[in-house]
Formats: C-alpha cells, structure tokens, sequence
C-alpha cells in the first residue's frame, strides 16, 4: 500500500494486521480457458486492495478502448495476487510485482502475463528497480515495518543476495553510470534523507537530509529532483506537516501540499508532474501550478505523447477509476480500475 496519511498510530495497526491475511498459492500452469491475450502495450495500473481482500492490476488498450480489469487472475486459472499490491516493473520480458502484504514479488511474463516465479525472502517490499540483466534491488520496510533494508536480487536464481539497512525506503532512481539514490521515507517514523548507493561498490557511501518523507524521484532537464510528502508530527498532537519538492544537486525547493506524491517527467523532460489534492506541473521557472482538480492517488505521464494518466480511489474499498488528461489539462477519457488504484505504468 502507498504511505498514506494515515495517523501512526492506525497506520501501525492496519499495516500490521495485513500480515496475517493470506492468499492463494500462486497458479501451475494448466489450460483452464485463460484470456491468452498480448499485453506488449498498454496502460498498467495496480490495485492495492481493501484491507481484507486481494490486489489485482487492471490493463487498458486506450486505442481500442478495452480494459481487462484483474489481468493476473485472467491469465492464471483465475489466481490472486495476495494483499496489497504495491508496484509493477517490466524489465527483459518480464513482469516483477511487488505485493507488500504477501512479502513476495511475483514474476510473470511481460507478454501473456502468466505466472513465471516468485521472489521471496522479503519484508513489506515496496518496489523493483532492475539496473541490469543480471541484478535488481527491492526497497523493504522489513517484517516488523521498522527493520528497513535496500535488497540486492540475482534475477538469474531470483534470490536475494545481501541487504542494506536504510529508514523504510521507498522508490528508486539511477543518477550517472553508477549512482543509484533512494529516498527513505520512513514508514511509521518519519525519515527526512536520501541515500546514495554505489553500484559498483553495492554500499551506501552518502546520505543526505532533505525534508519530512521522501518517496520518489524524476528528472528536469537532467537534474534529478526528489518528491518529499510530509505528514505527521509525533504524539500526542500528530501535527500535519507540507509536502517539498526539491532539487538533489542544491537542495532548492518549494513546499507543498501535504500527501504530494508520484513525481513524473514529461517526454521532453522539461516539465515534471505531480499529485496533491490534484494534478500540479512544475518547469523549473515560478511556482508549481495546478492544471487539474481531481481526487488523485496514482499518476503517470506517457513517454510518447505526454497525456497524464490519474488515478481516483474513490473510497479505498469500492472500484476506482483512471482519468486521462491532455498535458493542458483537457480531460480525454475515463476507464474503470479495481480497488485502490496506485501506481500507473505505461508501455509503448
């Protein structure tokens, strides 16, 4: 599930419980009238779910407008994912998704999207960054959600090698031939820091303080900027704290709305995106500036033509939906999603 603004305390409590939910065992492959469909392009977007059912990822064909809402479950005789589907990442003709609630990252093929394998080892991982063929690593918050660690996965045996201890880290983002830096938000305790991992070392040889809750990363004409999104202060009060967006080279920056999240470059790479309370666009020149108002819990922009892509959760517990905005913020179209729509992949 994404960091939300929950309170600690309750925040505590729902994550903890999602542990002893448990799924069923991940599919054989049989022939029991699965949808056999090509999924080589396509609009991705994960379904964490309620608290007590299952995640599922929704696949969207905007130039024939056909959406397949549980991909997962069509393609293997009708299996789920397990609680709280996190993230999607494609890499070398296969699919890696990360379902925290189940400590496991369930590999598919990145065409039919059967059921190839499955990582475990994990605890609470949030998500997936491929810097080769070879290697991967996977943020985790740890089993007891405060024992946070960066892990190294061999993706020729699928096992993790070794981890780095890191305060509950979030997404990732590869900086130079061999820089990978990875924001710690913190998880029950909030975090305010950056680390700078050495690929070539496979260590941590810097960490650097930013603001309140760092979560992810995205590049403006080749800087990369880091999205921090605040929340709360500790008991007994929990006051309410701003969101930062902020380049990592100076440090410079502007505070935002609490619960910014999802930061995202436009294909020219001159225009970042991001969500609080709405659809905000930042060029480097002035202040943020909203272009749409809606509910937003998941966003993405498309490397081709720069159409965003936003997700609404509703209430967290029915079926949300996915709103599809000129870069202008002229509305497009809007297609049906399951629970708890988060993270939006897009492939060309």
């Amino acid at each position: 599930m994404k960091v939300r603004l929950f309170k600690p305390s309750l925040f505590f409590v729902l994550l903890a419980l999602s542990a002893f939910w448990a799924c069923k065992p991940d599919p054989v492959s049989d022939d029991c009238g699965n949808r056999n469909g090509n999924y080589d392009k396509g609009i991705f977007v994960v379904n964490e779910g309620s608290f007590n059912g299952t995640g599922s990822i929704t696949w969207h064909d905007a130039s024939r407008n056909l959406t397949v809402e549980d991909v997962y479950a069509s393609e293997n005789c009708g299996a789920v994912l397990g609680q709280f589907v996190q993230s999607l990442t494609f890499h070398n003709g296969k699919g890696y998704i990360v379902v925290n609630g189940a400590n496991k990252i369930v590999v598919v093929d990145a065409s039919t999207f059967e059921y190839l394998d499955t990582i475990g080892g994990l605890g609470f991982p949030r998500y997936f960054y491929a810097v080769d063929n070879n290697t991967a690593y996977v943020t985790q918050w740890g089993a007891d959600g405060f024992s946070g660690s960066l892990a190294k996965v061999d993706l020729n045996t699928n096992k993790v090698l070794s981890t780095i201890a890191l305060p509950q880290p979030e997404k990732m983002f590869k900086s130079g031939a061999n820089t990978l830096l990875v924001a710690n938000v913190g998880g029950y305790g909030l975090d305010s820091t950056i680390s700078f991992i050495d690929l070539n070392l496979g260590q941590e040889v810097d960490r650097r303080k930013f603001r309140g809750a760092p979560s992810g990363f995205a590049a403006l004409n080749g800087t990369p900027y880091v999205i921090c999104k605040g929340g709360y202060g500790p008991a007994p009060n929990y006051d309410a704290y701003p969101g930062w967006l902020a380049n990592t080279t100076n440090g410079n920056g502007f505070e935002l709305l609490p619960g910014a999240d999802d930061l995202c470059a436009n294909p020219a790479g001159n225009t970042l995106y991001y969500i609080a309370g709405g659809i905000w666009s930042f060029n480097g020149m002035g202040a943020p500036v909203k272009i749409v108002d809606q509910p937003s819990y998941g966003l993405a922009c498309d490397p081709v033509n720069g159409n965003l892509y936003c997700s609404d959760p509703k209430d967290f517990s029915s079926a949300g939906s996915v709103s599809i905005y000129q870069p202008n913020g002229t509305k497009i179209a809007t297609f049906p999603v399951g629970i708890a729509p988060g993270e939006i992949v897009i492939r060309n």
